[in-house]
């Protein structure tokens, strides 16, 4: 009885292994940098779709804009202003929101 329960609690822990090690391949990591190696864009893939938070910088590695994506589908984008401070929230339909907190 004991050496089936041991092999039962192996081969689980062997699945769930497994299972944690494909769901880590789903999820890939994008980066992409200007000529002058200041980071350009940042985000997450999964499944091959946008997913989670992507981040774009100017050229001087300033954030101009923030996008929060879910499975593959644009949320909002979050404009910054020169100060790094977010200024307006734009909504995939077009529509924008501007924000107080900007300091503008």
């Amino acid at each position: 009885m004991y050496l089936i329960i041991k092999h039962f609690i192996l081969i689980t822990f062997f699945m769930l292994c497994f299972k944690l090690s494909t769901a880590q391949k789903q999820t890939q990591k994008v980066k992409e940098y200007y000529e002058n190696g200041v980071i350009k864009m940042k985000g997450k893939l999964k499944n091959d779709k946008k997913n989670g938070f992507w981040f774009f910088y100017a050229n001087d590695g300033k954030l101009v804009l923030k996008e929060v994506w879910r499975k593959g589908v644009l949320k909002y984008s979050t404009r910054f202003n020169e100060q790094q401070k977010a200024f307006e929230i734009v909504f995939p339909d077009g529509s924008t929101r501007k924000l107080r907190t900007c300091g503008c």
